[in-house]
């Protein structure tokens, strides 16, 4: 089905203009677009890309809506879009992530829900960017409550490679209501990037 409404232009009467606006106020009014159901065929199809700011599906109680996510959704890195139309940040099984550092103090590497990771298991590589040096570690951590006031969060690392020496020591902890890795480097210059699994 195809409804057609003629171009309009500034050098058109104000007719033609009057014309043009009740064409597409009788194909507002008088044409439904429907897709296919689950017990009937409808009227449209989209055969190519479709691009819209807002999609919204669903019927007369329910409506599920596609957007998009805000800048801080998408500077979090991984996230999908709830049934309720809502986007939520993934919890896994696979996150990776990256950090420079920038002096030797304790800095946060990866943090994850509580609620609804219990473990992990990471994949860490360490490069010295001012010494040349390398590192590889594995470490698991769990924890054993959902916020700060009611658990703990432990680690252990292991299958340490290292190029030279030790580029980095790692601690977990809960904070509010996200389990918390950090990193402490002993150069004031590295790139670490990891690779965290869901246990």
């Amino acid at each position: 089905m195809t409804i057609t409404v003629a171009n309009t232009s500034n050098t058109n009467t104000f007719e033609y203009w009057v014309n043009r606006t009740n064409e597409l106020a009788d194909a507002m009014t008088n044409y439904v677009v429907t897709t296919d159901s689950n017990t009937a065929t409808g009227n449209a199809a989209v055969s190519d890309n479709f691009y819209a700011n807002i999609v919204k599906v669903g019927n007369s109680t329910v409506n599920t809506t596609f957007g998009t996510p805000s800048s801080a959704q998408i500077s979090s890195g991984e996230y999908y879009l709830n049934a309720n139309g809502s986007w939520a940040l993934a919890t896994g099984p696979i996150s990776t992530g990256n950090l420079e550092t920038s002096g030797t103090s304790a800095q946060t590497l990866d943090e994850f829900d509580a609620s609804t990771i219990r473990a992990a298991e990471y994949s860490i590589h360490i490069e010295d960017n001012s010494a040349n040096g390398y590192q590889l570690s594995k470490i698991l951590t769990l924890h054993s409550g959902n916020s700060a006031a009611s658990g703990n969060a432990y680690t252990t690392e292991y299958g340490i490679i290292t190029s030279n020496t030790l580029l980095a020591t790692f601690s977990a902890n809960v904070i509010g209501a996200n389990v918390v890795l950090k990193v402490t480097p002993t150069s004031t210059n590295t790139n670490i990037s990891f690779t965290r699994i869901r246990l």
